[in-house]
């Protein structure tokens, strides 16, 4: 017995549509006041080397027939932004994103792909610009126009995606070490001790005679949240010596003795470590400071100090290997 299976036409092409009428429309706009969460509402992709993340908000065609490729304009239209403010739609923090940290093109192809007539319009958000906006949430509105063939449906036309930029932040930067080998910079107290940065990034501190000398780097971090300091530690043993680490805010000056912040993690000959030899995380040997984990209320440029002085730093020195500062969290 032969089964035959017959198969119907579909009315209209798969993926969301308005209605029969073959129209030119963002089908994110069906959303409550046309509002997009980006981060949980649209995919994206993070561009190393531009360093942008790259959004995407799908433009569809309705409609059965004439599958042809189209073109619609494409632009930036925030009118409607200061009203969802004022309405409690947007929070009350909503603030219009800044032209200069976005590019977006201004036309868009829309093509038959897998059975819908899509495109694709993508922001590329500036990774980099977006600390300044801390605790903020960031809002931009895009619409279409004009398209090559098929009408704009103008009810559903624009679209306003929106996030938190410390959310976007959290979620586009991934949590590496900042530290830069080729970006140290020396700090000189006084004659006796001598900092060098070699070429495969590690620091070797050698001398004494009561001097005391440093590396600084500088570091852009977000507020309130949590970064570590860390770094191998190597000696022969050092006599009457300190060797300290600081994170703060205040910008070192050469002679005068660094505080800012506090001691972090440290040798400290007197309090009982880095008397003998060692080789071991600063971490586990420390004993003096407030641990290696630091956080600031505010976001901007911090100062990453190694500093290191007293009788002697031992016969083979203090060297310093896998330096590592991060974010945590």
């Amino acid at each position: 017995m032969l089964t035959m299976v017959l198969s119907c036409k579909q009315e209209f092409l798969e993926g969301p549509k308005t209605t029969p009428t073959t129209m030119v429309y963002l089908p994110q706009a069906e959303k409550t006041n046309a509002l997009v969460a980006a981060l949980t509402d649209t995919k994206y992709v993070v561009d190393s080397v531009a360093n942008t993340a790259n959004f995407s908000v799908p433009v569809y065609r309705g409609g059965e027939s004439n599958f042809a490729p189209l073109t619609v304009d494409v632009s930036v239209d925030n009118a409607a932004i200061a009203g969802l403010i004022t309405s409690g739609a947007l929070p009350a923090n909503t603030v219009v994103l800044d032209a200069a940290d976005f590019t977006l093109a201004t036309k868009d192809t829309v093509t038959l792909d897998n059975n819908i007539m899509k495109g694709n319009i993508v922001p590329k958000i500036k990774i980099a610009q977006m600390s300044k906006y801390a605790g903020k949430t960031l809002a931009m509105g895009i619409k279409i126009a004009n398209s090559t063939k098929q009408a704009v449906n103008s009810a559903m036309d624009k679209v306003i995606i929106y996030f938190s930029a410390d959310d976007f932040l959290d979620a586009v930067t991934p949590k590496n070490n900042m530290v830069d080998k080729t970006k140290w910079s020396i700090v000189k107290y006084g004659d006796g001790v001598t900092f060098k940065v070699n070429e495969d990034g590690s620091v070797l501190a050698t001398g004494g005679n009561w001097g005391q000398q440093g590396i600084l780097q500088t570091f852009e971090v977000r507020a309130n949240k949590q970064y570590k300091i860390d770094m191998n530690v190597a000696g022969s043993g050092a006599t009457d010596c300190w060797f300290e680490v600081y994170v703060g805010k205040a910008a070192p000056v050469a002679g005068q003795d660094y505080s800012d912040g506090g001691t972090r993690i440290a040798l400290n000959t007197w309090n009982g470590c880095g008397k003998t030899p060692f080789d071991a995380l600063l971490s586990s040997l420390s004993c003096a400071g407030n641990g290696n984990v630091v956080s600031f209320p505010t976001a901007g440029t911090v100062y990453l100090v190694i500093r290191s002085g007293g009788s002697s730093l031992g016969t083979t020195g203090i060297k310093l290997t896998n330096i590592d500062f991060r974010r945590i969290n």
